[in-house]
């Protein structure tokens, strides 16, 4: 462990379940959020392979199935993202995101947490995570501690813990027994760290996070950020040492500097929201987002040497006013730090910096900011609108429960598009109720809360930005939906794969890639071909080995194959729908048939 720029960890690789374990329950926080990146999560904490974006077809089934209805993500309204790929798989997210409605002219929903539970047998163990990093495809220098509870002796209780879960995490729900555990669990820490304390802000909520030194009279001092402003350096130089060596970029440094007591470095400024390239990762890949690494920094901390003792504050917080004092919602852990390398390469990371140089911003790039900021303004106003998604007969359309503000149209135009169809916008007219977005009926497969929105400065057109949002709906069930949705991926060239994987447990996809399309179907008799793959007796005694695991494969099968039938009715091909409808017809007699031989031995 170190802060030596080369030296990185997967996040992704700390929170996978060790051997045996399973997940049942995930929380993170984040400000902005990738769903290519959750979609690998899910296929980091569900699934069972090493590599999550290499996953089988499979295997992506069955790491969403362990994981829905187990892991929240909490994030900024209007800062989701999503490349135009992988769009048909994508909607099965839609009830893992949560967006938290902080005003970003005012406020933020900024820390970046993660809290996982795990069972193995009857041992539980929780992992919590706090740090710099947002759950996206960024390669930027980012900083974080993992804790992970433990049976040890030598261990120590860290109540703040259930404290962050049930007051910051609030809108995850945890169960009260879920906080009684993290109240009373025992936690490790890194080598040569230990935790002092953990802070943190909902939206609104002011609270200094470095009113009182880390260390009085303190001989060294570092810090790191890459937004910065004055009230924020202050607050750092009041943590214990009159002065301090910053590391931020160089736009930053520019219109903070000269501050007394503050030495400015500068590093390459980051891209935080970087969007995860999916293809790159399965080029024998090894490990998370390996595309080249971008030399951005994005981490923040404030570090204060006395001796051989070194106090770390360490989270989501940029030095900010919104950052250290407020409203933004933050998470910071206070570390004592006794580890001499570590400080050392602490400390070496923020002084390597180059010297801020003289230049003032071009007055372009100054604009062009400034535009920027001003169209993120309206778009927050934007966010405020009661909106909702509903399909129907007609279609699918957005209605809006109150009129848009006269002064953002007026500034900028907006427009939405069905989230797999990125092209298809629509515009938002002033005084509209409702925006038709597709004229013909949409098939429970596609149906999704998830829409695409635009909105562009009437000042300057160049000045746009997109996101993806969640939009309420009731016109549509999920588990109805998600069946649907994994009916169709699966397909009829997988279907046999698929149904042998629920009743022995082996995937037929195993080889292949979540990404690869499916193979077309070889018609050919089907007649007596499932009597030969699957027979009672092997069932019979694939159930006696585990029959608690062999009845929760195939629990739900029936309500899947109604969606299966669906999804094999629109096929066009005549002969490739008959076989899939053929193989359906036998599927459902051995089903009924095995259900009763089961129950008739119990």
């Amino acid at each position: 462990m170190s802060f030596r720029s080369d030296d990185r960890i997967s996040i992704f690789g700390m929170l996978r379940p060790g051997p045996g374990q399973t997940v049942t329950r995930a929380v993170v926080a984040t400000y902005s959020l990738d769903l290519v990146a959750l979609l690998g999560f899910v296929l980091a904490l569900g699934g069972d392979a090493d590599m999550e974006f290499e996953t089988s077809p499979l295997g992506l089934v069955r790491a969403f199935d362990a994981m829905r209805g187990r892991l929240i993500v909490l994030h900024q309204l209007g800062r989701v993202v999503a490349p135009s790929a992988h769009r048909s798989i994508l909607p099965l997210l839609d009830t893992m995101v949560r967006a938290i409605p902080a005003d970003e002219r005012s406020e933020s929903w900024h820390p970046k947490v993660a809290l996982i539970r795990y069972i193995r047998g009857g041992e539980v163990e929780w992992r919590f995570w706090m740090g710099s990093r947002n759950l996206t495809g960024s390669t930027d220098l980012d900083a974080g501690i993992l804790l992970v509870s433990t049976k040890l002796k030598s261990s120590k209780t860290i109540p703040e813990i259930a404290k962050l879960a049930g007051d910051l995490l609030e809108e995850a729900e945890l169960t009260l027994s879920e906080l009684s555990e993290l109240k009373n669990a025992r936690w490790r820490s890194p080598a040569g760290v230990a935790v002092k304390d953990l802070r943190w802000r909902r939206p609104g909520e002011t609270r200094r996070f470095l009113s009182d030194p880390l260390i009085v009279r303190a001989d060294r001092a570092c810090a790191v950020s890459p937004f910065i402003d004055r009230r924020g350096l202050n607050e750092v130089l009041g943590a214990g040492s009159a002065n301090v060596t910053l590391l931020t970029t160089e736009t930053a440094g520019i219109a903070c500097a000269p501050l007394k007591g503050i030495d400015f470095r500068s590093h390459t400024p980051p891209d935080p929201v970087a969007q995860v390239s999916v293809e790159q990762q399965q080029e024998g890949s090894k490990g998370e987002f390996v595309e080249p690494p971008s030399t951005g920094v994005h981490a923040k901390l404030v570090a204060i040497a006395k001796g051989a003792r070194t106090v770390l504050m360490l989270g989501s917080a940029n030095l900010t006013k919104r950052g250290l004092v407020g409203p933004n919602a933050e998470a910071v852990a206070i570390l004592d730090v006794t580890d001499a390398a570590l400080s050392k390469s602490l400390f070496d990371f923020a002084e390597g910096g180059l010297e801020l140089g003289t230049a003032r911003s071009e007055e372009e790039l100054v604009e062009m900011k400034k535009a920027e900021r001003q169209l993120d303004g309206l778009i927050s106003i934007f966010l405020k609108l009661p909106l909702r998604v509903s399909y129907d007969e007609n279609g699918l359309s957005l209605t809006i429960a109150a009129d848009a503000d006269d002064v953002i149209l007026r500034l900028a135009s907006f427009a939405t598009s069905p989230f797999s169809d990125w092209d298809a916008w629509s515009p938002i007219p002033q005084g509209a109720k409702s925006v038709r977005l597709r004229s013909s009926p949409v098939p429970l497969s596609e149906q999704t809360t998830l829409l695409n929105f635009r909105a562009t400065s009437l000042a300057d057109p160049a000045i746009q930005r997109t996101w993806v949002q969640t939009v309420p709906t009731d016109t549509f069930d999920d588990e109805s939906r998600d069946r649907a949705l994994l009916a169709r991926y699966v397909g009829a060239s997988r279907f046999r794969d698929w149904l042998r994987s629920l009743l022995d447990g082996v995937d037929g996809t195993a080889g292949q890639r979540w990404t690869d399309p499916a193979r077309l179907r070889i018609c050919v008799d089907a007649s007596g071909r499932l009597a030969e793959l699957f027979t009672l007796e092997t069932m019979l005694a694939a159930w006696a080995r585990d029959p608690a695991a062999f009845e929760a494969r195939v629990s739900g099968m029936t309500e899947m194959l109604e969606s299966f039938a669906e999804a094999f009715a629109t096929i066009p091909d005549d002969g490739e729908r008959e076989a899939a409808l053929t193989d359906l017809a036998e599927v459902r007699p051995f089903l009924e048939a095995l259900k009763d031989a089961i129950g008739d031995l119990r």
